[in-house]
């Protein structure tokens, strides 16, 4: 792997006590920052006389800086061609997802008032955030328009809808916002999708893609998002997802729900998933969530299907309350993690309801110690651009 450049880095051992409820979490967030702010413009001032030095010996490979607090973090980068950068945010990426930033956020704009209730729980900065964060829902179907709908009166303030499909008489059990009229005028579900948003929350930005999430032109559209939410159906999403997971370092959530009759008519289980996938943790590929025979059968054009009897498939059972139940755990993992508001945790749990069973299940997800996927000497973990996404041509 290239070497990006040189880096000094200096940490500060400031006392630093913690912080339990959301207003004292502000106050010495703010105050932690000040104090870096301060101390790196000593640090940057030394700078001007010894980094031209180092760029020269460097050969124009870029050299910089580091100061980093407990919650805090300021960068110096100095590029050959004379351009000196500084830092917006470092985003750390575990269970949870924390960000150190070389002062405090912007106060909040707009109306607090629609989100006065949820601002006492995790205050203004965190409502800030979300109203940042940029969210991916990969399926806006059952699954996925109801995850729309919760993420907007959240407060989130960006989302890419991507589904290539129209909503149809058989989904109005199932998709928020959808009614009888969008059935005749064949409206698209990110268009439902984006109706249902911008009705909880105006302020919110959407793009819609209406297509195929797997090709490549709408992948390179999302490798800079910050939470990935797949709520399709199939095992080229699932391939897909996954591999943006690992190779950019996105967080995500597998969603999903199943129901499966038994052979005599009865029901043999009925379940909901929540899965969270975290770059090196939790990855479908070693967890064995890609069914390649399937993906196989995708891979197929129609009339292939047609001709090996794979379009006598019956649908599967689908409810609404079994996809909000996903829908619910799936998002409030993101609310959780994404604003860092519970300690980090060693292991990471897929969800599993079981409710023939009345039983919740938190199962530790394998990993593979040489998974081409998800592991460190693997041939994607970490690789952004610089290697090819599995997706499609176009």
């Amino acid at each position: 792997m290239q070497t990006l450049g040189t880096i000094d880095s200096c940490t500060r051992n400031q006392p630093w006590n913690g912080f339990s409820a959301a207003e004292g979490a502000r106050t010495k967030l703010r105050g932690r920052a000040a104090w870096v702010a301060k101390n790196c413009r000593i640090d940057l001032n030394s700078h001007e006389l010894g980094y031209p030095a180092l760029l020269q010996i460097s050969r124009g490979v870029p050299v910089g800086a580091l100061v980093l607090g407990r919650r805090s973090m300021e960068a110096d980068l100095w590029l050959s061609d004379g351009k000196r950068l500084g830092l917006d945010q470092a985003v750390v990426v575990g269970k949870t997802i924390q960000r150190l930033t070389p002062e405090s956020r912007s106060s909040l704009n707009g109306a607090t008032n629609t989100f006065d209730r949820q601002i006492k729980m995790f205050g203004k900065e965190g409502q800030q955030i979300l109203a940042e964060c940029r969210v991916a829902i990969l399926g806006l179907g059952g699954i996925g328009s109801v995850v729309a709908d919760y993420l907007a009166r959240l407060g989130v303030g960006h989302f890419y809808l991507v589904d290539d499909d129209i909503v149809e008489d058989t989904n109005l059990s199932r998709v928020v916002g959808a009614d009888m009229s969008d059935v005749i005028k064949e409206v698209s579900k990110v268009e439902i999708a984006q109706r249902v948003i911008k009705q909880a929350n105006p302020d919110a930005e959407t793009i819609l893609i209406t297509d195929d999430f797997a090709k490549n032109s709408v992948v390179s559209c999302l490798t800079d998002v910050d939470y990935l939410f797949l709520a399709a159906d199939s095992m080229r999403a699932r391939l897909v997802f996954n591999a943006l997971v690992h190779q950019y370092l996105i967080p995500g959530v597998q969603l999903g729900s199943k129901i499966r009759p038994a052979e005599d008519g009865s029901l043999s289980d009925v379940m909901s998933a929540n899965r969270p996938v975290r770059p090196g943790r939790g990855c479908l590929w070693c967890n064995q969530l890609i069914d390649t025979n399937l993906l196989a059968k995708e891979a197929k054009t129609d009339e292939e299907r047609k001709a090996q009897a794979y379009g006598t498939e019956e649908p599967n059972p689908r409810v609404i309350s079994l996809n909000a139940v996903s829908a619910a755990h799936g998002v409030n993992d993101f609310l959780l993690d994404f604003l860092d508001l519970r300690p980090e945790s060693e292991v990471l749990h897929y969800e599993h309801f079981h409710f023939l069973a009345n039983k919740r299940s938190l199962v530790e997800p394998r990993k593979d110690v040489d998974c081409p996927e998800c592991s460190a000497t693997g041939s994607r973990f970490g690789w952004g651009d610089g290697i090819s996404l599995s997706t499609i041509e176009d």
